[in-house]
């Protein structure tokens, strides 16, 4: 493990400050801050978390678990998971398509959730409901009162089990007191944002909310086939809760039901000449032949994706995405005095998502007549998915201040996914037979997921804590799956009598069917010496279920099953408060080993996505977040994350050893930095905000045989607010990734070309603020 002794030296080193330090603090968020006393010195504020199901502050929870609140999510323009990921330390983010976000944490990824019986390794919540489909989880960041990322194997409290970490969104609630506010923002490629939110009390007990926002930009890419934008957005959102507390009785309910619905022209996809491999690739070559008929060349930002008329169909289709989610939440919490409370949590989310895309952004019918090669094959991609999740969760914890406290509770989801993929390929090169003609699959996949857990925590002196828990899951997945031989051949081998890849064997409605089921337990010892210091130490095992294949080749692959995947995770932890409530250094060694780790590629032999176990993996690192207010007018915050990965023992499907290379799509190290500096301006004391951040992440590798990689690089964003002190209105100019900096958010390897997806570019634009 090559960074192992800088791990080592780095806990030693902050366990003696530990040791050494007395001073007390208050627990924090990331940026906010809060007047502290009559001395009037600012010291950072303190932010209430639930991860542990429990209500305690970041400082007091005994877990690795960043928070970040609704004001710093607008501050710093976080409107999606992909800039999420710039703020928390280990998250990283990588996006195959719009139906394939890929969340990393700690080096284990969300890659390619195409199954209907998959499941996610980073789980993802909304109100305590967990969503199991994130690549339908289409709604942006909007009304949000925190997002909490815990990191690192949950297997006990978060209703699911996740093996990688959690992502937990609570939205703003109802108040009595009647108010709301308003946003409208504009910017660069026709950029513009609504949002508001509108809230107070309705009836004796009863309050409400309404809240929405409605974001649509302009392609950050082109078209130059149909001239159009790619990439460009048209969402909206929104979101009704009531709430009611009746006098004397210790109850609440709170119920929600939110609606979201996006659409776009579809993805751009660029080839880039690998330099890895000998000789240049087809769609490459086609690029800088098409390029050096421009005045001016063919930008990386444009791309030749073609039309195509699938079997059945009137008229030729073009890329596009459209996806539409409803949701409803019924949240019940009934206290009983000093003995127990009781809670319910009852969710239901139905999803429908259409996408279809070019994987390779240019081809052999590319509008210029440029047909250097006829190795530069097309293959578009058609997916039509429809989900219905219904989840229902119980808790019943202890209450009152003795040295005991408990936990159980009982967890049920049940999923139907119905699931259409159409693929279609045209190849000139006529030898290329499994790469013509078009297949379709239809996958019904049920999963039924049951759970039972329960903790119990005691104070075996003032510094002293324990805790011990344990979850017993069962996911029980069945579903049809057929693969149809639609149309052999092609416009250029019309003859052909081979189906299109990945089909080999045509079959219809061939059942498949998985129970499995574990164990995960988890203890926790925690020693706060005094009240500015936690150090804690975690055992605690995580499980992912199994699954099928998404679109099998024959009966065979169809009732194959993979394996479910475990982990064992150790890790110590430390929290400091210094500077009498100034600053804040959180850290964590975690050192991991997974066995049977789930390994999704893009398998370049059949275009096709195939999932594999690992045998072993291994992964050690330490984070680190620092926090400080330097003075009444600056405060600086950042984090660190370094990351020792390895496939102990892997050789995937096709035979290739990836025994000893590192994890695909995680970066070896990541960290941001930023500050805020607060000044007088027009008279108006601490009326002018000025804040900057910059993000950065280290190499990564694609995939695990480790030979396509991308380069580190960083992202700088800012924010100036002017907002007196006495008004209710603010304007504020921001800016994400300010240096324009290209890079790519997910590659495919094919034939000597990484056909890439580009992240966004240089966006910016003013934004205007008002409340009541």
């Amino acid at each position: 493990m090559r960074r192992f002794g800088l791990m080592r030296t780095s806990a030693m080193a902050l366990a003696i400050v530990a040791f050494s330090n007395t001073a007390y603090a208050q627990d924090a968020d990331v940026d906010s801050v809060e007047e502290a006393g009559s001395a009037g010195s600012r010291t950072l504020d303190t932010v209430v978390i639930t991860s542990q199901r429990r209500e305690s502050t970041l400082q007091d929870a005994a877990v690795a678990v960043s928070a970040v609140t609704g004001e710093s999510l607008q501050k710093d323009r976080v409107l999606s998971y992909s800039d999420l990921a710039r703020n928390i330390s280990s998250l990283s983010y990588t996006e195959n398509s719009p139906l394939d976000q890929e969340f990393n944490i700690r080096g284990i990824t969300n890659t390619r959730l195409d199954s209907p019986s998959a499941d996610q390794s980073i789980g993802i919540f909304i109100d305590d409901v967990y969503v199991g489909r994130s690549g339908l989880l289409n709604s942006d960041f909007f009304d949000v009162e925190r997002v909490e990322v815990v990191r690192g194997p949950q297997g006990v409290l978060l209703g699911r089990n996740v093996v990688g970490g959690a992502i937990s969104i609570y939205t703003a609630k109802p108040e009595e007191d009647f108010g709301g506010a308003f946003t409208a923002e504009f910017g660069n490629y026709d950029s513009q944002l609504f949002n508001g939110h509108v809230t107070g009390t309705i009836a004796e007990n009863l309050t409400g909310r309404l809240s929405f926002q409605s974001r649509k930009h302009d392609g950050y890419n082109k078209d130059l086939t149909l001239k159009r934008d790619l990439d460009n957005l048209d969402s909206f959102q929104a979101r009704a809760q009531l709430m009611w507390e009746p006098d004397g009785a210790d109850l609440t309910i709170r119920g929600i039901v939110d609606y979201s619905d996006d659409s776009s022209n579809g993805i751009h996809r660029v080839a880039i000449d690998d330099p890895n491999a000998a000789g240049q690739g087809p769609w490459s070559t086609t690029r800088d032949a098409i390029s050096a008929l421009l005045p001016g060349g063919l930008d990386i930002r444009e791309s030749l994706p073609q039309s195509y008329r699938y079997t059945g169909d009137n008229s030729d289709q073009s890329q596009v995405l459209r996806r539409e989610a409803i949701g409803v939440t019924l949240d019940i919490e009934k206290g009983f005095g000093d003995i127990a409370t009781f809670r319910s949590i009852t969710g239901y989310r139905t999803a429908e998502a259409y996408s279809m895309y070019d994987q390779t952004g240019i081809g052999y019918r590319n509008g210029f007549g440029v047909t250097p090669t006829p190795l530069a094959f097309s293959f578009p991609v058609l997916e039509d998915e429809e989900i219905t999740q219904i989840t229902q969760e119980f808790r019943l914890l202890s209450n009152g201040d003795g040295p005991l406290n408990w936990l159980v509770g009982a967890y049920i989801q049940e999923d139907d996914v119905d699931k259409f993929d159409k693929y279609l390929a045209e190849v000139p090169l006529t030898v290329l037979g499994t790469l013509s003609g078009e297949s379709h699959w239809v996958n019904n996949g049920e999963t039924s997921s049951r759970a039972v857990f329960g903790q119990v925590g005691y104070e075996f002196a003032d510094q002293l804590r324990g805790t011990v828990g344990v979850r017993w899951s069962q996911d029980e997945k069945t579903g049809t799956v057929s693969g149809l031989q639609i149309q052999t051949g092609d416009r250029y081998n019309p003859t052909d009598t081979v189906p299109l890849s990945p089909l080999i064997t045509p079959f219809t409605d061939v059942a498949y069917s998985q129970t499995t089921e574990e164990v995960t337990p988890q203890a926790t010892l925690e020693w706060e010496p005094n009240d500015s210091i936690l150090t804690y130490l975690t055992y605690s095992h995580g499980y992912k279920g199994g699954g099928f294949e998404d679109t099998p080749a024959n009966p065979a692959a169809a009732t194959t099953p993979y394996n479910p995947e475990t982990v064992e995770n150790i890790e110590l932890g430390l929290k400091l408060d210094l500077l009498d409530g100034r600053a804040r250094l959180n850290t964590a060694l975690f050192s991991m080993k997974y066995k049977d780790l789930q390994v999704t590629q893009t398998d370049d032999g059949c275009l096709c996505n195939i999932t594999d176990n690992a045998a072993d993996a291994n992964i050690m690192g330490i984070e680190t977040e620092m926090q400080w207010v330097v003075n009444d007018d600056l405060f600086l915050f950042g984090a660190v994350t370094l990351l020792d990965t390895e496939y102990e023992d892997f050789v995937d499907s096709n035979g290739l050893d990836n025994s000893g290379n590192e994890l695909q799509r995680t970066p070896n190290y990541q960290f941001n930095i930023g500050g805020e500096y607060t000044a007088d301006f027009l008279g108006n004391p601490d009326a002018l905000t000025l804040r900057l951040s910059y993000a950065a992440q280290g190499e990564l590798y694609w995939l695990p045989d480790n030979f396509q990689k991308e380069e580190a690089y960083g992202l700088i964003d800012g924010r100036v607010t002017y907002a007196p002190q006495d008004a209710d209105w603010s304007v504020s100019l921001w800016g994400k990734n300010l240096a324009d900096e290209l890079y790519r958010t997910n590659i495919i390897a094919f034939l000597g070309d990484e056909v890439s997806t580009l992240g966004a570019p240089r966006t910016y634009g003013i934004s205007f603020g008002y409340q009541f």
